[in-house]
């Protein structure tokens, strides 16, 4: 937890959800609590180079969004504005068991890059 709190705190993530992730990812995934807290902190950066502005793939805010809102996730609010990552995480929760795998995947390289 103390790997990522500090960016999920910058992204509107408060410590109830930043528990609530990292314990569902882990038992989901079986991976190591480092692991997912690292993961968990590149998605947040990512999100938040492409707010600024500065993402490596030049992703831009509107394509991020565009690609967030095919698996019907909004990610801006009615303002345009970024929300906070805590409520945009538990929507893409809500629909996870829905995903296919492939499109499980193609969700997450959207989110946090390549990297």
């Amino acid at each position: 937890m103390s790997k990522v709190a500090s960016a999920a705190n910058l992204m509107g993530v408060n410590e109830e959800q930043l528990a609530a992730q990292l314990s569902t990812i882990i038992s989901v995934t079986r991976e190591a609590p480092e692991t997912i807290g690292t993961s968990l902190k590149t998605i947040y950066a990512r999100i938040s180079d492409i707010k600024s502005g500065i993402a490596e793939d030049g992703a831009t805010l509107g394509y991020y969004s565009g690609k967030m809102a095919e698996f019907g996730v909004n990610v801006l609010d009615a303002n345009g504005n970024l929300r906070d990552m805590g409520d945009v995480m538990e929507d893409i929760g809500d629909r996870w068991g829905t995903l296919t795998r492939e499109q499980q995947i193609y969700l997450t390289q959207t989110m946090a890059g390549q990297r």
